[in-house]
This record gives structure tokens, sequence and C-alpha cells, in this order.
């Protein structure tokens, strides 16, 4: 076989196949390899081997090869859910063990996951592998990650169903879907622009960046418009109708035609959450869109009431269209309420951020 040939006449074609990614990796091994001796560390690697294929597989997935204490997986690109879904599986394993076992202790890992048009090929000992940009973005997501996150490009966030990503500590906390993933920029080794990246909140918050991808990052990243963030006010003029927020991704522009009630004021100090939209001008602070603040009262019409679970979602916008959506615990009130109807709400802080909670002061339904 030659090489050349295949992966020029791959290129020519145009027919390659588009598939998803997954890079797991466990971090620091050379210092684990260090610290123990190795009848300690490879039952360990020996372990977290058998976690992550057991994880693949359960999703569907195949292992393409063992990288010593890395593996790459491969899925159909109708399965990007199911390689999230793996990534939180064996993060969610690894914890588990090592909280209740001596099995395999100090082993941490990160999962980067990317979607897209791959080279796969024979090789000379008649197994599958692959080559190309997907491969490489996959590996660079999971060593600019911290450890236990899990990062995907936004190939992969747009072909899965978001709705379906779930696990085991969101769970527990009640966390709303669109509270799984946290998007962001990073430059990465290889790549000559930036890379677009969610980071899936599978543990009760996010994890981000290892510091070694921070002190590459001259500017803190602005998430994309599907984001959600939380921040405290910085600055904040009345009489200008302008401020500044900052938040653990950087500061965030923001003037009162993107507050969700414009006759408010901001206060220095106080929590906010908003929607994360582009620069208005080039080079400038990203902006908040849709911004709340904790004790404002609101009103707002629900997208979604889970009466059998006791909770809803809100959208909540500004005066240019910035929608935020905000959970609502409701209780029994959730069996009257339908989608579509308005509410007044109080803006609350509980173990997600803030949230909206029904204003008994008010009528309750507007």
């Amino acid at each position: 076989m030659r090489y050349f040939e295949v992966f020029s006449d791959a290129l020519r074609s145009g027919d390659r196949p588009r598939k998803t990614i997954m890079f797991a990796d466990i971090v620091d091994s050379a210092k684990l390899k260090e610290r123990t001796a190795e009848v300690n560390w490879l039952p360990t690697i020996g372990k977290f081997l058998d976690i992550v294929t057991e994880a693949v597989q359960h999703e569907g997935g195949e292992v393409v090869k063992y990288l010593g204490d890395g593996v790459l997986a491969m899925f159909d690109a109708a399965g990007s859910g199911n390689a999230i879904r793996a990534g939180i599986r064996l993060q969610e394993q690894l914890r588990r063990l090592q909280q209740e076992t001596s099995l395999i202790q100090n082993c941490q890992c990160t999962v980067g996951i990317a979607t897209g048009h791959i080279v796969e090929y024979r090789t000379p000992a008649q197994t599958t592998d692959v080559i190309g940009s997907t491969a490489d973005l996959a590996s660079r997501l999971s060593s600019a990650a911290a450890p236990n996150a899990v990062w995907i490009d936004a190939n992969t966030f747009h072909a899965a169903d978001m709705t379906r990503i779930s696990s085991e500590i969101g769970h527990a906390l009640d966390r709303p879907t669109n509270e799984y993933h946290l998007a962001g920029e990073v430059g990465l080794k290889g790549f000559g622009h930036r890379v677009s990246y969610y980071e899936i909140i599978w543990s009760q918050s996010e994890f981000g960046a290892r510091n070694a991808t921070l002190r590459h990052s001259q500017n803190v990243p602005a998430p994309a418009a599907d984001g959600v963030l939380q921040g405290t006010v910085e600055q904040w003029s009345a009489e200008k109708g302008r401020g500044l927020l900052r938040t653990e991704r950087g500061e965030y522009f923001v003037d009162r035609r993107f507050l969700a009630v414009p006759k408010e004021n901001l206060v220095r100090g106080k929590t906010v959450r908003f929607v994360p939209i582009k620069p208005l001008r080039p080079n400038s602070r990203p902006v908040a869109g849709a911004l709340v603040q904790e004790g404002w009262r609101v009103s707002a019409e629900f997208t979604k009431v889970f009466a059998e679970r006791g909770y809803g979602f809100v959208a909540v916008k500004d005066q240019r269209g910035n929608t935020l959506t905000l959970f609502v615990h409701l209780g029994e009130a959730s069996r009257r309420l339908r989608p579509g109807d308005r509410a007044n709400l109080v803006i609350r802080p509980n173990p997600r951020g803030l949230s909206g909670q029904l204003d008994k002061g008010a009528s309750g339904a507007a």
C-alpha cells in the first residue's frame, strides 16, 4: 500500500466520509509514571482503557486505536450525541471509581470531540485508522481542556440533539437542558484561527481550560450567542445607561438597550445572567444581551412547562430581540400554567445560578 496515493486520492475525490471523532487522554500521564512504580501505573492505565472502551461501545462507537495512555474512537456523524454521552459516561465512571475504590487513583482525563470529514484507511495490520483535520481537532481540544472536562467543536454541537444530553449530577440538580453546555473560543496549535468550542457541563460546574491553554490565549474568549453566562456588575452609569460586567470568561459591555427591563438600573456587585452577543464594533468587548439582575421583577412568557416535574422555562427578551431562557421552579402552580402563558417573576439565585421565581406579590400569571 502506498499511503501517498491513498491520501492524495482521498483529497481529490472529495468523497471522504463524515464522522465524529472522540479523543480521550490521561492528564499528565508522564508525571503519573514518575510518581508511582510500574506495578501501580500499568493497572491504572489498563483500567482507564477499559472504561473508555466500554463507554464508546455502549454508545455505539468504535475504538479506532489505543495510543498508550489515550484512545481515539469514531462514531457516525449521526451519532454526535452518542459521542458526547460516551464522554460523559467515561468521566462519570472515572470519578465513581476514584471515590469508591482504589482501583484507579490519581487518574484524570480530558475528552475532545470533533465532527467532520476524515480520511479512513486500512493499515498494514489490516486495522482501520483515520487521519485529517477533524481527528487533529479532537486531539487538540482534549489537550486544551482542563482535567475532567469534555470539549466538543461547533460541528458536533450543531449535529447533536442537545436536549438528549444529561448526566447523573445534572439529574440530581434538575439541570435544564440548555445549561449542559457553555460556549467559547480558544487558540489551538496547528489552527490558524481561534476555534469555537462548547464545554459539556456534566458535573456541578465547568472545568474550563488548562493553565497552559489560558497562557496562550491573549484575550478571554467570547462565547457564542446560544450560550448563557453569569457574572457581576463591575461598572454602571445610570446617566449614560451603560456599564461593564465581569465574568470568569472576561469583561462584557452592556447598555440599557440590552436589559430585559430597560427602566431598571444595574447595581455594582450584583449578580447578572445574560446571553453573550457579538461586539458592537471591531476589536471591542463582547456584549451582554437579554440581561437580568438578581432581585429584578420581570414579566415573561412560558416556552415549556413540565407539570409532572414542577418546573418550566420562560423566554426573557431585550429591545433588540435577544432572548434569554430562564428556569422557573413552579411546584403546584405548574398544573395551571401552559406554554404561551405570561407570568410575573422575581429573579432569584439557586444552585444552578439565577432563575425565575413566581412573584407572590403579584397575581402569579399575567
